[in-house]
């Protein structure tokens, strides 16, 4: 008995030595990824409102209906003659997308968006629903660029978009103008110069035409540098679209940014130059500086202010100027409540008639993302 303990730790070696032996042996063949795999997501966001300050309801007007024919929203339709109506509040539901990603592979995969919300009505005056994106993407193409082909985001401000963060809130100044379509049906590519991606490139030849189906043989080329180096950002921006009767448009856009300890600071500028026949010329041109700053995981503020002149080339204008100010609460990830004003200004150039009244509209609105995890 005591020889079989004496020789316990012996056995006992050997069989781990064994055992270690076995595993350096035993090779174990890694399966290849399941594809197609698929994600869908997506996003909403909208709002109740009150205007504040603007058309009186003395000097409103109503469609036969009854309706209240004055703007419920700021935009830049209709402006500057239309301005949005005093005492006017509701809800409205400004965004919800519904997204699909598919890889195919890896090196293909596709994405199909959906977009609704309450401006874009169908014939019956509910709201619609329009394709937003359908592509597919090309991954590393050569070297540190992808290629996609279809209805696919311009690069006109979706870095700067990015950066501000808020688009929930409002569009950066160029989307907001609606100088530029945000998306358009073409050709794309995409990539970094450097390995460390400190300067980028898009790329991209389209129809111009943004979600509408082509109607003429002109293409709008576009073409951005964004650079991104420490705390710093600068992206320099241009298109061209030649149209039909001599109406072609060149637009210059150059977008900065400087992340700070906590917060962010940006600042965008855009000049779009149109000819038109007769020789004339119209340029519009924008300022748009902005900030946001996180005081807790939970609490942010931020804030904007526009600056906007329809046409240089014209001696009588109305320019205008955009303010933006809220704080941002979010109790769980990706579920934001945002008290928030909003408020434009007008000022006449030469012998242009300024609006009677400015705009100013209060808000709280919901932001919330939503995901199903790859298949």
């Amino acid at each position: 008995m005591k020889a079989a303990f004496a020789a316990l730790p012996l056995l006992t070696l050997a069989l781990a030595f064994s055992t270690n032996a076995f595993a350096q042996t035993t090779s174990v063949t890694p399966t290849p990824p399941d594809y197609p795999r698929g994600k869908i997501s997506g996003y909403f966001f909208g709002d109740t409102y009150d205007d504040m300050v603007g058309n009186p309801i003395s000097s409103r007007s109503y469609d036969a209906a009854g309706n209240d024919t004055d703007p419920a929203y700021i935009s830049a339709n209709g402006k500057p003659t239309g301005v949005i109506g005093k005492g006017l509040n509701g809800f409205q539901l400004r965004r919800v997308y519904f997204q699909l990603d598919n890889d195919l592979s890896a090196k293909f995969s596709t994405r199909f968006r959906l977009e609704a919300d309450s401006k874009s009505l169908t014939s019956d005056g509910k709201v619609g629903v329009a394709v937003k994106a359908a592509y597919m993407q090309v991954r590393q193409l050569y070297p540190r660029a992808d290629f996609f082909f279809g209805m696919n985001s311009t690069p006109t401000w979706e870095n700067s978009e990015d950066y501000w963060s808020y688009r929930s809130i409002e569009k950066t100044i160029a989307d907001f103008r609606g100088i530029l379509p945000s998306t358009d049906i073409g050709a794309e590519l995409k990539g970094f110069v450097d390995p460390a991606h400190v300067l980028g490139y898009t790329l991209m030849v389209g129809n111009g035409s943004g979600q509408k189906p082509e109607t003429n043989r002109d293409k709008r080329t576009y073409l951005a540098l964004p650079m991104h180096w420490r705390d710093w950002r600068l992206e320099p921006y241009v298109d061209y679209l030649n149209s039909p009767g001599a109406r072609d448009t060149a637009t210059y856009k150059v977008f900065a940014a400087w992340d700070i300890k906590r917060g962010a600071i940006g600042y965008e500028y855009i000049d779009q130059i149109g000819h038109v026949p007769a020789a004339a010329f119209n340029e519009a041109v924008g300022h748009s500086v902005f900030a946001r700053w996180p005081f807790t995981d939970q609490v942010a503020a931020f804030a904007r202010m526009d600056l906007w002149d329809p046409n240089l080339r014209t001696a009588s204008r109305v320019r205008s100027q955009l303010w933006i100010a809220g704080v941002d609460y979010q109790p769980l990830k990706d579920v934001h409540f945002m008290p928030n004003v909003e408020a434009t200004q007008y000022k006449a150039v030469g012998l242009a008639a300024v609006p009677p009244h400015h705009d100013l509209q209060a808000r709280l609105t919901f932001f919330w993302k939503f995901s199903k995890p790859q298949s």
